[in-house]
């Protein structure tokens, strides 16, 4: 009993430490004009990693094997800018726009999804900047748009959570979701190699997409000599089965990018090393 009560004394003291610790962080870069916050949060991503790396938030997105230790960061620190209603401009540098509206343009619903790389939320931004109002499946309900104060509108996982997202596309809605899982259940994921470990699909919700004459694409945001990046990717509209087929391929690429990434820094380190010992 004692050691429970001092597990729910710690949760408690760690959530209000971290709530002051955004609340400072956001106070501080209200002093930065808005249009420059995302670039000056970029920097400070790169110190804040080092610390960030302790804490289990950070491992747990860590172990999904997305994204890079910067991009983590700069993940926490745009979200609790959003959370404190300090706002920002993402700024994003996108390839592949055209081929979402191509998609939009069709009239029917269309399905964003990609894998966990975290600052793909920051795509929800560009397309309510655009008026297209997007709808995110998400626990969060209070979920707001990035970088202003706004609640976006959201669909909680439900057993009738695919119910309601059929309507969504019937109804021509844009939705954004992340299919792939942390873990699998029989009969209802796929699982798939990737150069950063094995990953998980849940494929009902494409499937859904599918059925309902959405179009779909896939998308993912990373950072990119000091930018965020981000990638929109056409994708085959005929089966479920190749449109599964080729968010795998998109996820297997988003992974190799990491693991090359990670393997640079390696040699990198391994080349200081050499040298310091001449």
């Amino acid at each position: 009993m004692q050691e429970a009560t001092k597990a729910s004394v710690v949760a408690r003291a760690s959530k209000l430490l971290t709530r002051g610790a955004e609340r400072s962080f956001a106070a501080v870069f209200t002093c930065v004009p808005r249009s420059l916050r995302v670039s000056v949060a970029i920097h400070v991503a790169r110190a804040a990693a080092t610390i960030l790396k302790f804490t289990s938030v950070y491992r747990v997105q860590d172990r999904i094997g997305f994204d890079r230790p910067g991009e983590i960061a700069l993940h926490f620190l745009l979200n609790a800018l959003t959370r404190q209603g300090t706002e920002f401009i993402p700024a994003l540098r996108t390839s592949g726009y055209e081929k979402f509206e191509a998609s939009r343009a069709l009239g029917g619903g269309v399905l964003v999804c990609g894998p966990h790389a975290a600052l793909t939320l920051q795509l929800v931004r560009v397309f309510y900047d655009n008026g297209h109002d997007p709808v995110v499946i998400t626990p969060d309900g209070a979920m707001r748009v990035p970088g202003i104060r706004v609640t976006c509108a959201t669909v909680q996982p439900s057993p009738t959570f695919l119910v309601k997202t059929r309507h969504l596309f019937r109804t021509g809605r844009v939705v954004c979701a992340m299919p792939d899982r942390a873990e699998s259940v029989e009969g209802r994921t796929i699982e798939f190699a990737t150069a950063t470990g094995p990953k998980i699909i849940a494929p009902a919700l494409i499937d859904v997409a599918i059925k309902s004459g959405a179009r779909i694409v896939l998308a993912e945001v990373h950072l990119e000599d000091g930018k965020m990046v981000a990638n929109i990717e056409s994708c085959p509209q005929d089966t479920s089965e190749r449109a599964v087929d080729a968010f795998i391929d998109f996820a297997r690429r988003c992974a190799l990018r990491r693991s090359g990434a990670e393997a640079a820094v390696s040699i990198a380190e391994r080349t200081m090393t050499v040298e310091g010992r001449i």
